[in-house]
């Protein structure tokens, strides 16, 4: 096998190993995404930390992907599952500051409660 042969043979398993890595990192964020839903945000979170690596190996290397049109889809792809997790997002941010808030009424009514007993 000629040198050419091998660089080309090299380059192909790396590009083909970038497209299972943003393969893995769509895999991810749909599984982020389903546990979003499921209000498991701690785990959510722990995935976000392994596919920020995945997606630093994913473009780590400075060689051009064979294929741009795939990636280019695939990162469109990731692009609106990240917009439909930053969505659940901002809804479940938004029910624990009123879940907070309904309990800090709560809270102050006990109290008020608690004064007038105290002053009978």
């Amino acid at each position: 096998m000629n040198m050419t042969a091998m660089l080309e043979e090299q380059s192909m398993a790396e590009q083909a190993q970038q497209c299972r890595q943003l393969a893995q990192v769509l895999t991810l964020t749909n599984r982020m995404l389903s546990l979003a839903e499921d209000g498991e945000w701690e785990q959510v979170v722990e995935c976000e930390l392994e596919r920020r690596e995945d997606l630093a190996k994913c473009f780590s290397d400075a060689h051009p992907a064979a294929d741009a049109e795939l990636i280019a889809e695939a990162m469109a792809a990731l692009l609106h599952l990240n917009e439909e997790l930053m969505s659940k997002l901002k809804i479940a941010r938004t029910q624990v500051l009123e879940q907070s808030r309904e309990f800090t009424r709560q809270r102050s009514a006990v109290g008020s409660y608690r004064e007038i007993e105290a002053a009978r």
